[in-house]
């Protein structure tokens, strides 16, 4: 039997971790020996370089080089395309990261990795979980659980350093390109999420972003065009975070480039600095309020702030915590492996859902799986209830006609949940069911999201009549709808969403197969 191992697939950086048999937990490094992973990919002509080595060869080839595609999951329409034409999905870049890691875990290891639990932000909606998923099926992954990297980080923390204190804990997870914040309670060995907030397009990369505009902007006023130069531009991209970094221990630093021949320095003060981003200190600042409210809590009921994600190592965010909170924020996990760690730790109770999900189908059986992954007690007896991130419904019209959003599921509720709703079909001998799966909590349409269509045939009758829509969300946060007719006494049976922003089966197939024929490197 093989292994089962954590992911961390990050915006910037991707982490693996796997238990041992002590219950101890251990990083897998990658094949150049290093704990994390560059999320980068460099196509070159008959080879696609992941990594560290993509990452230092991006400046060269910027036009063939894909980063930061975490952000791109669940958008149907992104599409990166290389020099030579080559066409590649957020879901087909990210599942060459994860082939990659999965060749290297296996290298380590010795053994083959018969599955793996991989993290997700507590806010992704549920298009971008299944394109996680689907990331992984492409890169020939058996992904058998989905996890949010602040309960993630939670289970790391509470299983190493928890004890028996009941806690109520705030994780501030703030990575490349996401950011998270849950409330969180610790009663010896459960964790509870009660309240979360976030932006998935809020990271170290925005911190990057304003420093790359703020040198833009001098160098045009010199007669400099740095956005027209894509090798100056990628230079700087790199750049722009080294700086980032330097400001962590210096006051000040200097950012070189050459533009087109032309040399120009810029110089970056730590002032300079906190002034640029201080928006984006004030939109974290906002989900952590936002989290605390859902949460029913204020700050001074918080027994600690736990830091999560490599972005959390600026000072100035530590200082803009303790600013607002008065509390001082805590770094007792490792910022970059934590979540990677809590994903190897969630895989027990991965492979105990795949069990229940498959028993309750007649399929096959898992006992043999769980009773081979031999984890400690400790391990064992943590467990953990998350919650929804966002409401879930259906469009449905008022009497008036107007098309409206009904929420079934509602946000902030423990997961796995079921909810239910009775509706009315539109005429008589209607044949058809036609619904729209929504996500949001908003009544009006224009501010909620349409995850997925669906259609069921129903009995025609000479009158309206009445069903009963439920929507259920599994352990991953994967939403089902099944459909039971009131008037007849009659389940319909589960619907099939159409998922508007995934690929088809068949086009993660037909990637699936195209991954495994790339000769992927990253040395």
């Amino acid at each position: 039997m093989g292994k089962y191992i954590g992911i961390d697939l990050g915006t910037t950086f991707s982490c693996m971790a796997y238990i041992e048999e002590n219950g101890q937990p251990v990083i897998i490094p990658n094949s150049e020996g290093d704990n994390t992973t560059p999320s980068s990919v460099l196509f070159e002509d008959g080879t696609t370089v992941v990594g560290k080595e993509a990452k230092n060869q991006s400046i060269m080839e910027p036009e063939n080089y894909e980063q930061f595609v975490k952000r791109h999951m669940g958008e149907r329409d992104y599409i990166f395309a290389t020099n030579s034409g080559e066409k590649y999905s957020s879901e087909a870049v990210s599942g060459i990261v994860l082939a990659k890691m999965k060749a290297d875990a296996e290298k380590y290891l010795g053994d083959t990795v018969d599955g793996a639990v991989i993290t997700v932000p507590a806010y992704f909606n549920e298009a971008q979980r299944m394109s996680t998923i689907d990331a992984g099926k492409m890169a020939n992954l058996n992904v058998i659980g989905i996890i949010n990297e602040p309960t993630a980080a939670a289970l790391s923390f509470g299983i190493s350093k928890g004890g028996d204190k009941q806690q109520t804990i705030m994780v501030y997870d703030l990575g490349g390109g996401t950011f998270d914040v849950t409330v969180m309670r610790f009663d010896k060995d459960n964790i509870t999420v009660l309240g979360t907030a976030g932006d998935r397009k809020l990271g170290g990369y925005d911190f990057d972003n304003k420093i790359i505009e703020a040198v833009i902007a001098e160098a045009k006023e010199k007669g400099i065009d740095v956005s027209s130069d894509p090798v100056a531009k990628q230079d700087l991209q790199l750049k722009a975070e080294e700086a980032k970094k330097a400001l962590s221990s210096k006051e000040k630093t200097n950012i070189m480039l050459n533009v087109g021949g032309r040399p120009f320095k810029y110089t970056l003060t730590r002032d300079g600095f906190v002034d640029m981003v201080e928006p984006l200190l004030f939109k974290a600042v906002g989900s952590m309020e936002t989290a605390c409210d859902e949460a029913g809590l204020e700050y001074s009921d918080l027994d600690k702030i736990l830091l999560v994600g490599g972005s959390t190592k600026m000072p100035l965010v530590k200082d803009s915590i303790e600013e607002e909170t008065g509390i001082i924020p805590s770094s007792e996990v490792h910022p970059d492996e934590a979540v990677a760690i809590g994903a190897a730790y969630h895989v027990l109770n991965a492979l105990k859902n795949q069990q229940k999900n498959k028993q309750e189908d007649g399929k096959e059986d898992f006992t043999n799986a769980m009773n081979e992954y031999d984890i400690p007690e400790p391990v064992k007896q943590y467990s953990f209830t998350d919650v929804t991130s966002h409401g879930i419904g259906i469009i449905c019209s008022t009497r008036n006609n107007q098309e409206i959003n009904s929420v079934i599921l509602p946000k902030n509720i423990q997961v796995p949940a079921s909810c239910k709703n009775q509706y009315a079909t539109t005429v008589a001998f209607q044949e058809k069911l036609y619904i729209q799966v929504t996500q949001g909590e908003e009544e009006d349409i224009r501010y909620v999201t349409v995850i997925g269509t669906a259609e069921i045939e129903i009995p025609p009758r000479e009158k309206i009549v009445e069903i009963e829509v439920t929507i259920s969300c599994d352990e991953n946060s994967i939403i089902h709808v099944r459909v039971y007719d009131l008037d007849l006494q009659k389940d319909l049976g589960e619907m099939n969403i159409d998922r508007i922003s995934n690929l088809s089966e068949e086009e993660i197939k037909e990637n699936q197969q195209r991954i495994s024929q790339l000769n992927i490197s990253g040395e």
